[in-house]
Order: C-alpha cells, then sequence, then structure tokens
C-alpha cells in the first residue's frame, strides 16, 4: 500500500512541468486604454529572443481585443548602435506620437530548449508596463517555465504572457 502511494507522487511529479509567475503588485489596468508594444530586451545567447516574446505577447493582447501599435522593429532594433536607454526613450516617444497610454516591454532572461534526451524548452521573460503620462512602471511581473519535450519554446511563452497579461489588464 505504502509502495502505491510512492509511486503515485513520483509519477505525479514527474508529470507536471515547473512554472513560476511572479509580479510586484495587483494592477487593473483599463481594457479601454490603447497601448504600445516594444522590443523585449535579449539577455539570452537565442538569437532574436526579445523580438519573439513580445511578439507573442502582442498576438496574446490582441486576443483579448486590446487596442495596440506595434513598435516592434525587427531588424532594426538589432542592428541599432543606441543604448537601451537611448532606444528606450525613442520607443516611448513613439508610442506617445501613437496616443497610446501605456508602453509595454520587458526583458528575455531564458529561451531555449535544455540539451539531453527530451529537450525540454525553458523559457522565462519580463513584461513591463509604463504609464506613459508619468513614466511611472505600473506593473512588473516575470514568469519562467520548462515544459516536456513536445511542447515548443513559442507554446511555453505563450502560456506564460496568458498567464501574465491578466494580472494587469482586466
Amino acid at each position: 500500500m505504502m509502495l502505491k502511494k510512492i509511486t503515485l507522487l513520483i509519477s505525479l511529479l514527474l508529470f507536471t512541468a515547473c512554472s513560476s509567475i511572479m509580479h510586484k503588485k495587483s494592477t487593473s489596468l483599463s481594457s479601454n486604454k490603447t497601448y504600445a508594444i516594444a522590443s523585449f530586451s535579449n539577455y539570452t545567447e537565442t538569437p532574436m529572443a526579445g523580438l519573439r516574446a513580445a511578439s507573442i505577447v502582442e498576438s496574446v493582447l490582441a486576443e483579448q481585443n486590446i487596442a495596440i501599435h506595434s513598435l516592434i522593429d525587427g531588424s532594426d532594433d538589432l542592428s541599432s548602435k543606441k543604448t537601451k536607454l537611448e532606444l528606450f526613450s525613442i520607443q516611448k516617444a513613439h508610442a506617445k506620437t501613437m496616443k497610446a497610454n501605456y508602453l509595454i516591454t520587458g526583458n528575455v532572461q531564458e529561451w531555449q530548449y535544455k540539451t539531453g534526451i527530451d529537450g525540454e524548452p525553458v523559457v522565462s521573460y519580463t513584461i513591463k508596463v509604463i504609464d506613459l503620462e508619468n513614466n511611472a512602471i505600473v506593473f512588473n511581473g516575470v514568469g519562467a517555465k520548462s515544459a516536456w519535450g513536445h511542447k515548443s519554446i513559442g507554446v511555453v511563452a505563450q502560456e506564460i504572457a496568458k498567464e501574465l497579461i491578466p494580472q494587469f489588464i482586466n
């Protein structure tokens, strides 16, 4: 009987993926406001991970009928010789010209497949929402998740976005 319980417990642990979502404080921004999204900073060795993460967050927001202007420039961001602060100032100014109330940005800390037999996807990124009227960060949340080898990095990144976005938009 005890062996059955231990076997069941181990099986349950093996079949669950690791996931962690953290945020600074509860925020409830209106879905009727206008948002702009910029490329996320990439702190990984995976090329274009910041662009990929921002694009996935943008798509999840669009699924929820959120008015969003895209500032994701793709290769222009990558070839830029500007500092992160200069690029951020340009993105904020551009978002304001589009009459956006908030700018969504973030950082990608991990975006890879683990090495090994299954090659599990591992993703970790931060979403920041900045109130463009007063330059205050009104939401700062991070999500990290790994999954089994049958899922792609994109699916894992989308799952993180679907968990983080409802924490700042009502």
